[in-house]
């Protein structure tokens, strides 16, 4: 029951039930999902271990709601991380791990034509886990993990982009047949490909809400995604 509701919370704060900024009030919760209060705190902890969530003083439980700053400075963040574990990656890796990620990658590119965008997040995000359980360092893969959850809801912002979509899919190929080959520059390459492209588009529809600022230096991270 308490992995179904964290679940079920995890997917309503991801896919807008409850917006960027809003709190999330126990008792309609426990009405919802008819869970006991305990369960609901204990859900919302481990969500805020996840990034989703904020406990704010006399407000009680938010949803997180980043700057534009804040998702630039997480996906350098992630550039990082995701490279050096690329670097950490024994090459070629095991055919059961790579015939596993094919079959993840053509679930996901179905989900895609389907627009199952629920069935995309998910699959994407057991893609990336399977991917980064090769590395070698698994306190890295565990902070690449915890990175990549954070930013679970500013990804979504471009799923009804589809040629942004298409572009995800290949690249996911492109990284099984680096994984399949000897060069961790290659590999590398294909990771840091990968991390394109929604930071832009969350700054615009962060703009959209309250206006652009003032002055604004450059964006640190061009290009997000994954």
């Amino acid at each position: 029951m308490l992995e179904t509701l964290t679940a079920d919370l995890e997917n309503d704060v991801i896919f807008g039930v409850y917006q960027p900024g809003s709190r999330i009030i126990e008792d309609r919760v426990m009405e919802r999902h008819g869970a006991k209060r305990h369960a609901v705190r204990t859900a919302f902890a481990e969500l805020e271990a996840r990034g989703l969530l904020i406990r704010k003083p006399n407000r009680g439980v938010e949803v997180v709601d980043f700057t534009p700053d804040e998702v630039d400075a997480l996906y350098e963040v992630r550039i990082v991380l995701e490279s050096a574990a690329a670097e950490r990656t024994p090459l070629p890796c095991e055919a059961v791990v790579t015939d596993r990620l094919e079959d993840i990658a053509r679930r996901h590119e179905q989900a895609v034509e389907d627009k199952d965008l629920r069935a995309v997040f998910w699959l994407n995000l057991e893609f990336h886990e399977v991917q980064f359980s090769c590395c070698s360092n698994r306190r890295l893969a565990d902070l690449i993990s915890n990175h990549a959850r954070a930013a679970q809801p500013i990804r979504v912002v471009k799923y009804d982009d589809a040629e942004h979509m298409h572009t995800v899919v290949a690249q996911h190929f492109d990284i099984i047949t680096a994984l399949r080959g000897t060069s961790h520059d290659a590999l590398v390459a294909a990771v840091r490909a990968h991390l394109p492209a929604s930071a832009e588009a969350y700054r615009k529809l962060y703009e959209r809400r309250f206006g652009a600022p003032v002055q604004s230096g450059p964006s640190t991270v061009k290009q997000h995604s994954k």
